[in-house]
């Protein structure tokens, strides 16, 4: 009786201790916190991961730094071939050592084992930058496609063919790679709790596979490109970005997969669409538009249009994602209305770890 009873108390014991450890891990995820990021291709979803690493001192490694390096200059010289595909098309002609410069550059492939645009490559950048049939494409650039940084790229391109040249902090940030896939970044904070930012590439072709994050999202993030009310798409040169970015979130923010989700629209690219505007007013993409030219006039109404495809409550917030304050500040509210909105729930799962 006494070896039966024996085992009996160490059965009842072992099973207590399983549950306490199920019931510690299961606050642990409790106080960890999926945001999910979401917006069209080139939103700038990346961009803000990058800053959120740089915030947190996550900064990039060799490997990191060589990978931006490699991925400017194909930047840079794809930009360039943009342009003079576009001056050719709108009729803009290249004489003497600018149509050979223009011929270097569209000639151009990165060779085998070889990440960094040569020299010549740089100079005839540089060069062709300076011309007036490129100057002439580039106030066409609403007609096609291209890389937002194109003139950081253009303007930097003697520094970046230096023989000795690191990518700065702000090099990574103006950097584009095409997020493919589904990257997911952890952000601790002090003490229990934690932050899961989950990017999603956001192109046509991708977004098959958001369906396959969009479980337990504690908030959706949803990134507007606002210089995309004059900008066409890299998939589709006839549909304006902006106007397919505001398809996208009616059909998202509506997914009864978010209902219990904190949702916010951030809308980046701020420093850009301020400049846009006094040139371009946002009739081109809302005709129905009255107001003036300015800013502030001009952002109340986009976001209008963002808070009329749903009836529940969003949570608006403008930045310029190259600047890393301008996202901490956006950061530091998000996380704020993420931890209001589950108080009880971090009140129970404290209490169930401090129970260890």
């Amino acid at each position: 009786m006494s070896c039966c009873g024996g085992d009996s108390v160490s059965v009842t014991q072992s099973d207590k201790d399983m549950d306490k450890m199920l019931a510690e891990d299961a606050a642990k995820d409790k106080l960890n916190f999926k945001v999910l990021l979401l917006g069209t291709g080139e939103s700038g979803k990346s961009t803000v991961v990058k800053q959120l690493k740089l915030i947190y001192r996550m900064k990039a490694d060799r490997s990191e730094q060589e990978l931006y390096a490699t991925n400017i200059h194909k930047n840079c010289v794809q930009c360039m071939q943009v342009f003079i595909n576009a001056a050719n098309v709108f009729g803009f002609k290249f004489k003497g050592d600018l149509a050979e410069a223009a011929e270097l550059v569209t000639n151009f492939n990165f060779p085998d084992g070889t990440n960094r645009m040569t020299p010549e490559v740089g100079d005839a950048i540089a060069a062709l930058w300076e011309s007036k049939p490129i100057r002439k494409a580039y106030e066409r650039r609403s007609e096609f496609w291209f890389l937002d940084a194109s003139q950081y790229y253009f303007d930097n391109v003697e520094r970046l063919c230096a023989e000795d040249y690191v990518p700065t902090e702000e090099d990574c940030i103006m950097t584009r790679v095409k997020t493919t896939g589904v990257i997911v970044t952890d952000l601790p904070e002090d003490g229990d709790i934690s932050f899961k930012v989950v990017d999603v590439g956001g192109q046509r072709n991708e977004r098959k596979k958001w369906i396959h994050c969009f479980d337990n999202v504690n908030a959706l993030l949803y990134v507007v490109n606002l210089a995309g009310y004059d900008q066409v798409m890299f998939e589709d040169v006839s549909q304006n970005r902006m106007l397919e970015s505001l398809s996208l979130f009616k059909e998202t923010v509506n997914n009864p997969a978010f209902e219990n989700a904190t949702v916010f629209i951030l809308f980046n690219k701020k420093d850009l669409f301020e400049q846009m505007i006094k040139t371009t007013p946002i009739s081109k993409c809302f005709p129905e538009y009255e107001g003036n030219n300015e800013f502030a006039q001009s952002a109340e109404y986009i976001q209008e249009q963002y808070c009329n495809c749903t009836n529940r409550p969003v949570q608006c917030l403008f930045t310029a994602a190259r600047v890393k304050k301008d996202v901490k500040y956006c950061w530091d509210d998000v996380k704020t209305a993420i931890l209001d909105a589950n108080k009880e729930t971090i009140k129970e799962a404290q209490s169930v770890l401090k129970k260890k």
